[in-house]
Protein backbone atom coordinates (compact mmCIF):
# COMPACT_ATOMS: atom_id res chain seq x y z
CA UNK A 1 0.00 0.00 0.00
CA UNK A 2 2.61 2.28 0.48
CA UNK A 3 4.25 1.77 -2.28
CA UNK A 4 1.37 1.82 -4.25
CA UNK A 5 1.52 5.77 -2.55
CA UNK A 6 4.86 6.70 -3.20
CA UNK A 7 4.38 5.06 -7.02
CA UNK A 8 1.11 7.72 -7.49
CA UNK A 9 2.86 10.57 -5.87
CA UNK A 10 5.60 10.05 -8.18
CA UNK A 11 3.25 10.02 -11.09
CA UNK A 12 1.69 13.46 -10.09
CA UNK A 13 4.93 14.93 -9.22
CA UNK A 14 5.91 13.80 -13.37
CA UNK A 15 2.09 15.36 -14.40
CA UNK A 16 3.19 18.41 -12.84
CA UNK A 17 6.80 19.00 -13.82
CA UNK A 18 5.60 18.40 -17.28
CA UNK A 19 2.91 20.73 -17.05
CA UNK A 20 5.47 23.41 -16.15
CA UNK A 21 8.34 22.79 -18.58
CA UNK A 22 5.05 22.77 -21.39
CA UNK A 23 3.48 26.13 -20.49
CA UNK A 24 7.50 27.21 -20.34
CA UNK A 25 8.58 25.71 -23.37
CA UNK A 26 5.16 27.16 -25.26
CA UNK A 27 6.01 30.72 -23.31
CA UNK A 28 9.33 30.59 -25.14
CA UNK A 29 8.30 29.88 -28.54
CA UNK A 30 5.57 32.21 -28.31
CA UNK A 31 8.38 34.81 -27.58
CA UNK A 32 10.04 33.80 -29.96
CA UNK A 33 7.15 34.13 -32.54
CA UNK A 34 6.56 37.61 -31.72
CA UNK A 35 9.92 38.71 -32.13
CA UNK A 36 10.26 37.47 -35.18
CA UNK A 37 6.99 39.23 -36.31
CA UNK A 38 8.43 42.75 -35.02
CA UNK A 39 11.44 42.74 -36.62
CA UNK A 40 9.71 41.18 -40.10
CA UNK A 41 7.66 44.24 -39.61
CA UNK A 42 10.29 46.24 -39.40
CA UNK A 43 12.07 45.09 -42.47
CA UNK A 44 8.70 45.43 -44.49
CA UNK A 45 8.38 49.00 -43.20
CA UNK A 46 12.34 49.84 -44.08
CA UNK A 47 11.97 48.38 -47.52
CA UNK A 48 8.37 50.83 -47.98
CA UNK A 49 11.46 53.41 -46.36
CA UNK A 50 13.63 53.25 -49.29
CA UNK A 51 10.82 53.49 -51.70
CA UNK A 52 9.38 56.06 -50.45
CA UNK A 53 13.11 57.55 -50.72
CA UNK A 54 13.62 56.49 -54.26
CA UNK A 55 9.97 58.26 -54.94
CA UNK A 56 11.30 61.74 -53.26
CA UNK A 57 14.68 61.45 -55.39
CA UNK A 58 12.39 60.54 -58.71
CA UNK A 59 10.57 62.84 -58.48
CA UNK A 60 13.23 65.54 -57.82
CA UNK A 61 15.03 64.51 -60.60
CA UNK A 62 12.33 64.02 -63.15
CA UNK A 63 12.97 60.98 -63.84
CA UNK A 64 10.07 57.82 -63.53
CA UNK A 65 9.37 55.44 -60.64
CA UNK A 66 10.96 52.37 -61.04
CA UNK A 67 8.39 49.33 -61.32
CA UNK A 68 10.04 47.62 -58.10
CA UNK A 69 9.14 51.09 -56.03
CA UNK A 70 6.01 51.32 -57.25
CA UNK A 71 4.93 47.80 -56.67
CA UNK A 72 6.33 48.27 -52.37
CA UNK A 73 4.66 51.71 -51.80
CA UNK A 74 1.50 49.86 -53.68
CA UNK A 75 0.96 47.20 -51.06
CA UNK A 76 -1.14 47.08 -48.64
CA UNK A 77 -0.27 46.55 -44.75
CA UNK A 78 -2.03 47.14 -41.65
CA UNK A 79 0.88 49.12 -39.92
CA UNK A 80 0.19 52.74 -39.27
CA UNK A 81 3.11 54.99 -40.49
CA UNK A 82 3.93 58.85 -39.97
CA UNK A 83 6.27 60.64 -41.69
CA UNK A 84 7.71 63.95 -40.96
CA UNK A 85 10.58 66.15 -41.75
CA UNK A 86 13.84 67.18 -39.80
CA UNK A 87 11.96 69.65 -37.86
CA UNK A 88 9.32 67.32 -36.92
CA UNK A 89 6.69 68.59 -39.18
CA UNK A 90 4.06 65.52 -40.20
CA UNK A 91 4.36 65.45 -44.31
CA UNK A 92 2.32 62.49 -44.89
CA UNK A 93 0.45 59.16 -43.46
CA UNK A 94 -0.71 55.76 -44.05
CA UNK A 95 -3.17 53.90 -42.84
CA UNK A 96 -4.54 56.14 -40.03
CA UNK A 97 -8.17 57.85 -40.36
CA UNK A 98 -10.96 58.81 -38.41
CA UNK A 99 -14.07 55.88 -38.21
CA UNK A 100 -16.11 58.17 -38.28
CA UNK A 101 -15.43 60.69 -40.83
CA UNK A 102 -12.38 59.67 -42.69
CA UNK A 103 -10.66 62.35 -42.17
CA UNK A 104 -8.46 62.84 -39.45
CA UNK A 105 -7.14 66.32 -37.72
CA UNK A 106 -3.32 67.62 -37.02
CA UNK A 107 -4.37 67.36 -33.06
CA UNK A 108 -5.39 63.69 -33.39
CA UNK A 109 -2.72 62.78 -35.71
CA UNK A 110 -0.01 64.55 -33.22
CA UNK A 111 -1.42 62.28 -30.35
CA UNK A 112 -0.96 59.31 -32.57
CA UNK A 113 2.15 59.84 -33.48
CA UNK A 114 3.16 60.12 -29.65
CA UNK A 115 1.92 57.04 -29.34
CA UNK A 116 3.35 55.20 -32.09
CA UNK A 117 7.06 56.85 -31.45
CA UNK A 118 6.94 54.71 -28.04
CA UNK A 119 6.05 51.30 -29.91
CA UNK A 120 9.01 51.18 -32.32
CA UNK A 121 12.15 52.99 -33.04
CA UNK A 122 11.97 55.34 -36.03
CA UNK A 123 13.02 54.99 -39.42
CA UNK A 124 15.66 57.36 -40.89
CA UNK A 125 15.28 58.69 -44.50
CA UNK A 126 18.52 59.75 -45.85
CA UNK A 127 19.20 62.40 -48.18
CA UNK A 128 22.60 63.16 -49.01
CA UNK A 129 24.16 61.54 -46.14
CA UNK A 130 22.08 63.57 -43.42
CA UNK A 131 18.77 62.95 -41.85
CA UNK A 132 16.09 64.89 -43.49
CA UNK A 133 13.00 62.70 -42.70
CA UNK A 134 11.97 59.83 -40.29
CA UNK A 135 9.22 57.54 -40.12
CA UNK A 136 7.56 56.53 -37.49
CA UNK A 137 5.18 53.60 -37.31
CA UNK A 138 3.09 51.67 -34.95
CA UNK A 139 2.45 47.67 -34.04
CA UNK A 140 -0.05 46.10 -36.84
CA UNK A 141 -3.15 44.80 -35.35
CA UNK A 142 -2.02 41.22 -35.60
CA UNK A 143 1.29 42.25 -33.61
CA UNK A 144 -1.03 43.79 -31.03
CA UNK A 145 -3.10 39.93 -30.68
CA UNK A 146 -0.16 38.24 -30.27
CA UNK A 147 1.79 39.98 -28.19
CA UNK A 148 -0.97 39.63 -25.21
CA UNK A 149 -0.81 36.04 -25.68
CA UNK A 150 1.49 34.72 -23.04
CA UNK A 151 -0.20 36.70 -20.63
CA UNK A 152 -3.11 35.14 -21.51
CA UNK A 153 -1.74 31.81 -21.43
CA UNK A 154 0.29 32.24 -18.53
CA UNK A 155 -2.94 33.48 -16.46
CA UNK A 156 -4.41 30.02 -18.37
CA UNK A 157 -1.76 28.16 -17.32
CA UNK A 158 -2.29 29.56 -13.24
CA UNK A 159 -5.55 29.55 -13.10
CA UNK A 160 -5.35 25.71 -14.34
CA UNK A 161 -2.94 25.11 -11.73
CA UNK A 162 -5.14 26.58 -8.92
CA UNK A 163 -8.14 24.04 -9.99
CA UNK A 164 -5.48 21.45 -9.85
CA UNK A 165 -4.60 22.15 -6.79
CA UNK A 166 -7.76 22.81 -5.28
CA UNK A 167 -8.89 19.18 -6.58
CA UNK A 168 -5.44 17.89 -5.07
CA UNK A 169 -5.85 19.31 -2.07
CA UNK A 170 -10.15 18.33 -1.54
CA UNK A 171 -9.03 14.85 -2.40
CA UNK A 172 -6.12 14.77 0.02
CA UNK A 173 -8.70 16.22 2.24
CA UNK A 174 -11.48 13.76 1.67
CA UNK A 175 -9.12 10.80 1.84
CA UNK A 176 -7.83 11.96 5.15
CA UNK A 177 -11.57 12.10 6.57
CA UNK A 178 -12.30 8.69 5.40
CA UNK A 179 -9.07 7.62 7.55
CA UNK A 180 -10.36 9.17 10.38
CA UNK A 181 -13.83 7.71 10.35
CA UNK A 182 -12.43 3.91 9.46
CA UNK A 183 -10.05 4.39 11.98
CA UNK A 184 -13.17 6.03 14.38
CA UNK A 185 -15.19 3.60 13.70
CA UNK A 186 -13.00 0.27 14.31
CA UNK A 187 -12.10 1.85 17.84
CA UNK A 188 -15.85 1.76 18.91
CA UNK A 189 -16.32 -1.59 17.15
CA UNK A 190 -13.40 -2.87 19.29
CA UNK A 191 -14.15 -1.30 22.67
CA UNK A 192 -17.66 -2.64 21.60
CA UNK A 193 -16.72 -6.16 22.24
CA UNK A 194 -15.43 -6.29 25.67
CA UNK A 195 -17.58 -3.53 26.59
CA UNK A 196 -20.59 -6.12 26.37
CA UNK A 197 -19.03 -8.68 28.01
CA UNK A 198 -17.75 -6.34 30.94
CA UNK A 199 -21.89 -5.75 31.62
CA UNK A 200 -22.65 -9.28 31.64
CA UNK A 201 -19.75 -9.49 34.18
CA UNK A 202 -21.59 -6.79 36.26
CA UNK A 203 -24.98 -8.15 35.98
CA UNK A 204 -23.03 -11.73 37.50
CA UNK A 205 -21.04 -9.88 40.28
CA UNK A 206 -25.00 -8.31 41.64
CA UNK A 207 -25.77 -12.01 41.45
CA UNK A 208 -23.37 -13.24 43.52
CA UNK A 209 -24.02 -9.76 46.23
CA UNK A 210 -20.25 -8.42 45.63
CA UNK A 211 -19.75 -5.31 47.57
CA UNK A 212 -22.08 -2.89 46.10
CA UNK A 213 -19.48 -0.10 46.14
CA UNK A 214 -17.36 -1.94 44.04
CA UNK A 215 -20.36 -2.51 41.30
CA UNK A 216 -21.37 0.83 41.59
CA UNK A 217 -17.95 2.12 40.32
CA UNK A 218 -17.65 -0.69 38.06
CA UNK A 219 -20.74 0.86 36.56
CA UNK A 220 -19.40 3.94 36.66
CA UNK A 221 -16.39 2.92 33.81
CA UNK A 222 -18.58 0.83 32.31
CA UNK A 223 -20.83 4.24 31.32
CA UNK A 224 -17.55 5.69 30.65
CA UNK A 225 -16.69 3.05 28.21
CA UNK A 226 -20.16 3.57 26.29
CA UNK A 227 -19.88 7.33 26.15
CA UNK A 228 -16.23 6.77 24.32
CA UNK A 229 -17.61 4.18 21.92
CA UNK A 230 -20.48 6.67 20.96
CA UNK A 231 -17.92 9.74 20.50
CA UNK A 232 -16.06 7.54 18.24
CA UNK A 233 -18.19 5.98 16.23
CA UNK A 234 -19.90 10.09 15.59
CA UNK A 235 -17.28 10.24 14.06
CA UNK A 236 -17.50 10.24 10.28
CA UNK A 237 -21.59 10.55 10.12
CA UNK A 238 -23.01 13.52 10.26
CA UNK A 239 -24.09 14.12 14.34
CA UNK A 240 -27.18 15.32 15.94
CA UNK A 241 -26.72 18.70 16.93
CA UNK A 242 -29.39 20.05 19.65
CA UNK A 243 -29.64 23.15 21.15
CA UNK A 244 -28.30 22.97 24.45
CA UNK A 245 -27.38 25.14 27.28
CA UNK A 246 -23.30 25.83 27.05
CA UNK A 247 -23.03 26.99 30.77
CA UNK A 248 -25.09 23.86 31.92
CA UNK A 249 -22.56 21.98 29.60
CA UNK A 250 -19.40 23.20 30.57
CA UNK A 251 -20.33 22.85 34.10
CA UNK A 252 -21.10 19.13 33.84
CA UNK A 253 -17.71 18.51 32.18
CA UNK A 254 -15.93 20.46 35.00
CA UNK A 255 -17.52 18.46 37.61
CA UNK A 256 -16.43 15.13 36.13
CA UNK A 257 -13.12 16.62 35.47
CA UNK A 258 -12.41 17.32 39.04
CA UNK A 259 -13.64 14.03 40.33
CA UNK A 260 -11.10 12.35 37.79
CA UNK A 261 -8.54 14.52 38.43
CA UNK A 262 -5.69 15.21 41.14
CA UNK A 263 -6.50 17.86 43.56
CA UNK A 264 -3.99 19.97 42.45
CA UNK A 265 -5.71 21.02 39.63
CA UNK A 266 -7.70 23.41 40.85
CA UNK A 267 -10.85 24.54 38.20
CA UNK A 268 -12.59 27.85 38.21
CA UNK A 269 -15.45 28.13 36.21
CA UNK A 270 -16.74 31.32 35.47
CA UNK A 271 -20.43 31.17 33.38
CA UNK A 272 -21.89 33.38 31.36
CA UNK A 273 -24.55 36.09 33.25
CA UNK A 274 -27.42 34.47 32.23
CA UNK A 275 -28.43 31.18 30.25
CA UNK A 276 -27.06 31.23 26.17
CA UNK A 277 -27.68 28.31 23.69
CA UNK A 278 -25.84 27.22 20.97
CA UNK A 279 -26.42 23.91 18.63
CA UNK A 280 -24.24 21.48 19.48
CA UNK A 281 -23.84 17.58 19.81
CA UNK A 282 -22.84 17.07 23.55
CA UNK A 283 -21.05 13.77 23.62
CA UNK A 284 -18.61 15.64 20.94
CA UNK A 285 -18.49 19.02 21.91
CA UNK A 286 -17.87 17.61 25.95
CA UNK A 287 -14.42 15.21 24.07
CA UNK A 288 -13.41 18.85 22.47
CA UNK A 289 -13.36 20.39 26.36
CA UNK A 290 -11.84 16.90 27.86
CA UNK A 291 -9.01 16.76 25.04
CA UNK A 292 -7.82 20.66 25.58
CA UNK A 293 -7.87 20.39 29.79
CA UNK A 294 -6.35 17.11 29.54
CA UNK A 295 -3.36 19.01 27.51
CA UNK A 296 -3.75 21.57 29.90
CA UNK A 297 -2.61 19.41 32.86
CA UNK A 298 0.11 18.01 31.16
CA UNK A 299 1.42 21.05 30.09
CA UNK A 300 0.62 22.17 34.20
CA UNK A 301 2.84 18.68 34.88
CA UNK A 302 -0.14 18.37 37.11
CA UNK A 303 -0.40 21.26 39.41
CA UNK A 304 -2.01 24.36 38.89
CA UNK A 305 -5.19 26.11 38.03
CA UNK A 306 -7.21 26.09 35.02
CA UNK A 307 -10.02 28.95 34.56
CA UNK A 308 -12.99 28.07 31.81
CA UNK A 309 -14.91 31.59 31.04
CA UNK A 310 -17.92 31.77 29.23
CA UNK A 311 -18.75 35.39 27.53
CA UNK A 312 -20.79 36.24 24.25
CA UNK A 313 -19.00 38.50 21.66
CA UNK A 314 -21.70 39.89 19.03
CA UNK A 315 -23.57 36.48 17.69
CA UNK A 316 -20.96 34.07 18.63
CA UNK A 317 -20.48 32.52 21.95
CA UNK A 318 -16.54 32.68 23.10
CA UNK A 319 -15.11 30.33 25.90
CA UNK A 320 -11.91 30.45 27.20
CA UNK A 321 -9.81 27.69 28.48
CA UNK A 322 -6.49 28.93 30.13
CA UNK A 323 -3.83 27.30 31.80
CA UNK A 324 -0.81 28.49 33.87
CA UNK A 325 1.07 25.45 32.07
CA UNK A 326 4.47 25.76 30.22
CA UNK A 327 3.29 27.60 26.99
CA UNK A 328 3.55 26.91 23.54
CA UNK A 329 6.18 28.25 21.23
CA UNK A 330 5.02 30.71 18.75
CA UNK A 331 6.39 28.60 15.78
CA UNK A 332 4.08 25.73 16.80
CA UNK A 333 1.15 28.31 17.33
CA UNK A 334 -0.71 27.46 13.76
CA UNK A 335 0.71 23.43 14.03
CA UNK A 336 -0.80 22.49 17.38
CA UNK A 337 -4.37 21.38 15.68
CA UNK A 338 -2.27 19.94 12.87
CA UNK A 339 -2.98 16.04 12.20
CA UNK A 340 0.14 14.08 13.68
CA UNK A 341 1.54 17.18 15.46
CA UNK A 342 2.50 16.41 18.80
CA UNK A 343 5.02 18.47 21.76
CA UNK A 344 5.01 15.51 23.76
CA UNK A 345 7.55 12.64 22.72
CA UNK A 346 4.93 9.91 23.23
CA UNK A 347 2.03 11.78 21.69
CA UNK A 348 0.42 11.15 18.50
CA UNK A 349 -0.98 13.97 18.02
CA UNK A 350 -4.62 13.51 17.52
CA UNK A 351 -6.51 14.94 20.15
CA UNK A 352 -6.25 18.42 19.05
CA UNK A 353 -6.64 17.87 15.61
CA UNK A 354 -10.06 15.88 16.15
CA UNK A 355 -11.03 18.75 18.73
CA UNK A 356 -10.12 20.78 15.52
CA UNK A 357 -12.51 19.35 12.94
CA UNK A 358 -15.55 18.67 15.90
CA UNK A 359 -16.16 22.53 16.27
CA UNK A 360 -14.82 23.62 12.77
CA UNK A 361 -16.51 20.88 10.59
CA UNK A 362 -19.79 19.84 12.79
CA UNK A 363 -20.17 22.44 14.74
CA UNK A 364 -19.51 25.48 12.23
CA UNK A 365 -17.21 27.32 14.90
CA UNK A 366 -13.73 28.31 15.56
CA UNK A 367 -11.08 26.92 18.20
CA UNK A 368 -7.25 28.70 17.97
CA UNK A 369 -4.65 29.88 20.86
CA UNK A 370 -5.97 33.44 21.81
CA UNK A 371 -2.91 33.78 24.08
CA UNK A 372 0.12 31.88 25.02
CA UNK A 373 3.41 32.94 26.94
CA UNK A 374 6.25 30.33 27.89
CA UNK A 375 6.08 29.25 31.19
CA UNK A 376 3.22 31.44 32.09
CA UNK A 377 0.39 29.52 30.23
CA UNK A 378 -1.73 29.54 27.07
CA UNK A 379 -5.27 30.66 26.54
CA UNK A 380 -7.20 28.17 24.26
CA UNK A 381 -10.35 29.86 22.70
CA UNK A 382 -13.57 28.71 21.17
CA UNK A 383 -15.98 30.27 19.21
CA UNK A 384 -19.43 28.79 18.64
CA UNK A 385 -22.68 30.43 16.97
CA UNK A 386 -25.73 31.20 19.10
CA UNK A 387 -28.60 29.41 19.26
CA UNK A 388 -31.35 31.32 16.95
CA UNK A 389 -34.69 29.81 17.07
CA UNK A 390 -35.87 30.30 13.60
CA UNK A 391 -32.25 28.55 12.43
Amino acid sequence: MIKANSNNNLIRLILFIGLILSVFLILFNTNKIIEYTKNEERKKIELWAMAQKNFIESKNLDEDLGELTFMVLTKSFENPIIQVDENGKILSHKNIFDEASLVIDSIKLKSILKIISQENKPIEIKFNNSINQKLYFGNSSTFNKIRYYPFALLIVAIFFSLIVFNYYKSFVSSNKNKIWASFAKETAHQIGTPLSSLMGWSSILKEQKVDNNIIVEIEKDIERLNKITKRFSEIGSIPKLKKEDINDVLSSTINYLKKRNSSLIKFEFKPFKETIFSSINRTLFEWVIENIVKNAIDSMKGNGNILIGVYKVNNEIQILIEDDGLGIEPKFHSKIFSSGFSSKKKGWGLGLSLSKRIITEYHNGKIFINNSEINKGTTIELNLPVFKENS
